[in-house]
C-alpha cells in the first residue's frame, strides 16, 4: 500500500519538479492528475495503464499571469481536449466523475462516458479545486487568490477567510484544508485560524501540495523542490523517504507522464 502511494503521488507531481528540457517551451508549464486506479506503466515504454484517465492542465505565463492552454484527458492511448479555458482538476476521484475549474466556473467530467457538463451556477475564474472525501462539497481557489467552500451542488459558496493570498489548495483524507501562501509556505486552516506548517525549508523555490493518493492518516502530501513531506493538521511535518522500489516506481511514472505530455504537445502541433 505504501509503495502504491508513492507511485501515484509521483504521477501527480512529476512535471511540477521536472527539468526544463521536458517542457515544450520556456514559458509553458503543466500540471497532471490521475484517477484512483492502480498505475503500472511499462518501464521501457513509459506508457500508463490504458484503463485510467490522466488529466493534463497546460498553461503559459504571460506578464507574470497564468493563461490556460486547456485541459486534456488521456485514456486508451488517446488524447482529448476536454476544456478550452480550464486551469484546475480535482486531485482525487473516487468515482468516474472529476471536477474541473474553468474561467467561468466548475465543470464535471465523466471519465466513463467522456461527457462534460457545467456543475452548479458559479461563474468564478478557478485556478484550484479539491473535493471533500466524506461529502460532495468542494473547495475552490479563484484567480484573485480567494478560497471558497462550495456547497449545495455548486450553487452556493462560502468564503474561507482564514486562507489568505493562497496559491494552491488541497485536502487530506480527514478533509482538513491546506494551502500554499506567500514564499511557497504551506498552511493548515484550523478553527482558530491558519497555521504555518513547521519543519520545512524556509525559502523553497518551488512547492506543490495535494491529497495523498492513498490514505495516510491525518496528513497531506507536500513537495518542496524534489523532497516530499507529509504535513499534518497540527501544523507539523516529516520528510517522506523513498525506498529503492518506491524510487523506481516514481521514476517510471515520471517517464510515463512525460510521454503523455509530449503526445499532447504533438497533437497541439507545437
Amino acid at each position: 500500500m505504501r509503495g502504491l502511494l508513492v507511485c501515484l503521488a509521483g504521477l501527480l507531481v512529476c512535471l511540477k519538479t521536472a527539468d526544463s528540457h521536458s517542457l515544450p517551451q520556456k514559458d509553458d508549464d503543466t500540471d497532471t492528475s490521475g484517477n484512483n486506479s492502480s498505475l503500472d506503466p511499462d518501464i521501457s515504454s513509459g506508457n500508463l495503464d490504458f484503463n485510467i484517465t490522466t488529466f493534463i492542465v497546460r498553461y503559459v505565463y504571460r506578464n507574470d499571469k497564468k493563461e490556460s492552454m486547456g485541459i486534456y484527458a488521456h485514456k486508451n492511448g488517446k488524447i482529448k481536449k476536454v476544456l478550452e479555458d480550464g486551469m484546475a482538476v480535482s486531485d482525487w476521484f473516487p468515482k468516474s466523475l472529476t471536477y474541473l475549474g474553468n474561467k467561468d466556473g466548475i465543470y464535471a467530467y465523466d471519465s466513463d462516458t467522456e461527457k462534460l457538463e457545467k456543475y452548479g451556477n458559479l461563474s468564478d475564474s478557478i485556478i484550484g479545486i479539491a473535493k471533500e472525501n466524506r461529502t460532495d462539497d468542494l473547495y475552490i481557489l479563484t484567480e484573485d487568490h480567494v478560497v471558497y467552500k462550495v456547497i449545495e451542488q455548486g450553487t452556493k459558496k462560502i468564503k474561507v477567510n482564514e486562507a489568505e493570498h493562497a496559491e494552491q489548495i488541497a485536502l487530506d483524507w480527514d478533509d482538513n484544508l491546506y494551502y500554499i501562501g506567500a514564499n511557497n509556505q504551506p498552511y493548515v486552516v484550523a478553527s482558530d485560524g491558519a497555521k504555518k506548517i513547521g519543519g520545512l525549508p524556509t525559502k523553497p523555490t518551488s512547492a506543490f501540495i495535494s491529497r495523498p493518493p492513498i490514505t495516510i492518516e491525518h496528513g497531506a502530501w507536500f513537495m518542496s523542490e524534489k523532497q516530499p513531506y507529509i504535513i499534518y493538521s497540527n501544523a507539523t511535518s516529516e520528510p517522506y523517504v523513498f525506498n529503492d522500489q518506491e524510487k523506481l516506481e516514481y521514476e517510471k511514472r515520471n517517464r510515463a507522464v512525460e510521454a503523455i505530455f509530449l503526445q499532447v504537445r504533438d497533437q497541439a502541433g507545437e
